[in-house]
């Protein structure tokens, strides 16, 4: 019996239900302050006001796909985005567009491109941010970040 269909559609369910929660659900994008992230100031990456991120290959297993957002004049936190075994790259895109839009907030858009592509950019004065990838337990699922 092929599950995926039902993954995906339990996915976009959590999906859809965390974004009119008052805070975001477990999995799909927390926040953690400075110091629960343990990052120092000193490894702020360069910022820019346009990122993209690359996604590549469909996930041989569940995992958790973690970015560090720096904004400009705010304190640091990071969004975790669950990813279920079989899911797409334009599936994976799809829900990492859809845990930064939440966590991030009307300062930023968030869309994807070419399906499996993210972009993230600063709307007009919000200013430049940095962005890392700090970690994916998802296997196979191949992930590349670069300022535009």
């Amino acid at each position: 019996m092929n599950t995926l269909p039902l993954r995906a559609a339990l996915t976009s369910f959590v999906i859809a239900v965390s974004s009119v929660l008052p805070h975001p659900a477990s999995g799909q994008a927390t926040v953690d302050s400075p110091a629960a992230v343990g990052a120092p100031e000193a490894e702020r990456p360069r910022a820019s006001n346009k990122w993209r991120i690359v996604f590549d290959e469909r996930a041989k297993s569940d995992g958790t796909i973690t970015f560090r957002v720096w904004p400009k004049d705010g304190q640091l936190f990071q969004v975790d985005v669950a990813v279920i075994d079989g899911q797409s790259e334009n599936h994976i895109a799809s829900s990492v567009r859809d845990a930064l839009r939440v966590a991030l907030g009307k300062g930023f858009h968030v869309e994807t491109d070419d399906g499996e592509d993210v972009l993230v950019k600063a709307r007009h004065g919000t200013g430049a941010f940095g962005l890392q990838l700090i970690g994916n337990t998802a296997r196979d699922v191949d992930i590349k970040l670069r300022r535009e």
